[in-house]
């Protein structure tokens, strides 16, 4: 059968059904032609799986950077893949242990620890670079300068765009440290991802590559061997396991993730949990617990999930009300609507909603951030929101 590929009208259709929040849609203008893409915030397994679910053809794991690029008339000139959204070893049901142990491995890659960058071109044939969710991070632009220092690999990077492929790199450097320290500036080139068909193919399964490449491991070892090793190795994120189906799993090593500071130590403190929800790691730290041993962890995390995700709901209803004030009964008059509402809750995040919801998610997530930092209060909104 057929793999499904996104479009831009079911990418559309996504995020109106969660009204913009889980999934949405980011904007841009480069050299006057609309660029769109798409990102996600905090879903679960069957947002992914099915997101609408009387259209079950549909699935939202490419909705992670997926990229519209339009001609100047409006029309559609090219969409662009990014990778898919993948998971940790046992972190939903596809990547439990018991699901892959048999697989047939086809690529193992060591994870690097930085930005994800691709690059992808407008229709008049200049180049431009982006990660998941920005057009214009700072990674980005970097990654961008990093590989016009070099025409060889530019040129690279053109032949594979033209080629129907988007190329995606991993850009690390000392500036740009997470966890690992990078010495050295580098764009390490991860593979590519075929916009027609949805292929991943990784940067070890082709030759005559101009850029370096994540260091692979012996495709015989074992998940097991990967699952002991990951206990002691360290100054490793981890690892990224193929299989021959074309499922990708993430395996990441203790001292990184204790290096991030996910430790179970933390799991019963509301304002460490709804930190690493907003912040986009809970994912990791979840992958370090067992579903039956952890029952009260995962209960407890659960919990605080369904009160944020109703404390973020009654901002948005509010920042919708307003936007509709703001349009209908103001004609989008910024200086009387403000005048008029300025005393309205949340009011200081609704010129970014106007402007920009992917800067809005940002600062409402701050201002959630600001309003949880201290375990006492975090515990108030917990409890707030946990019975409504």
């Amino acid at each position: 059968m057929k793999n499904y590929i996104i479009t831009y009208e079911d990418a559309l259709e996504i995020c109106k059904r969660y009204n913009n929040n889980n999934f949405y849609e980011i904007k841009f203008i480069k050299d006057g032609y609309k660029l769109s893409s798409f990102s996600y915030f905090i879903c679960n397994w069957n947002d992914f799986t099915n997101p609408i679910e009387e259209k079950p053809e549909i699935n939202a794991f490419d909705m992670r950077g997926v990229t519209f690029v339009f001609n100047k008339d409006g029309s559609l000139w090219k969409r662009f893949l990014m990778l898919p959204k993948f998971f940790n070893i046992n972190q939903v049901e596809s990547t439990q242990y018991s699901n892959i142990k048999d697989k047939i491995i086809r690529n193992i890659s060591i994870k690097e620890d930085g930005s994800l960058i691709a690059f992808m071109m407008l229709p008049n044939g200049e180049l431009f670079s982006k990660t998941i969710g920005s057009f214009t991070s700072e990674q980005s632009d970097l990654a961008y300068k990093y590989l016009y220092r070099s025409q060889e690999k530019v040129e690279f990077v053109k032949m594979a765009l033209n080629s129907g492929y988007t190329p995606l790199f991993e850009y690390v450097s000392r500036l740009n440290r997470i966890v690992i320290n990078y010495l050295n500036e580098d764009l390490k080139f991860l593979g590519l991802r075929d916009n027609f068909t949805g292929e991943w193919i990784p940067s070890n399964d082709l030759i005559n590559i101009p850029f370096n490449i994540p260091k692979t491991e012996d495709k015989n070892i074992s998940i097991d061997n990967l699952i002991e090793r990951a206990k002691i190795e360290r100054d490793k994120e981890g690892w990224v396991v193929m299989f021959e189906d074309g499922q990708l799993v993430k395996i990441k090593t203790s001292y990184y993730l204790e290096a991030h500071r996910l430790r179970t130590k933390n799991i019963f403190r509301e304002d460490f949990i709804i930190k690493s929800y907003l912040n986009r790691t809970l994912d990791d730290i979840i992958a370090q617990l067992d579903r039956k041993e952890d029952y009260d962890a995962f209960q407890f995390i659960d919990n605080i999930i369904k009160s944020i995700k109703r404390y973020i709901d009654n901002i948005d209803s509010y920042i919708y009300k307003l936007k509709e004030r703001f349009e209908r009964e103001f004609n989008s008059d910024w200086d009387s609507f403000a005048k008029s509402c300025n005393g309205e809750p949340y009011f200081n995040l609704i010129r970014y909603f106007i402007k920009d919801i992917n800067e809005y998610h940002i600062k409402r997530n701050e201002m959630i951030l600001r309003n949880t930092n201290k375990l006492s209060r975090a515990r108030e909104i917990v409890n707030k929101w946990s019975n409504k």
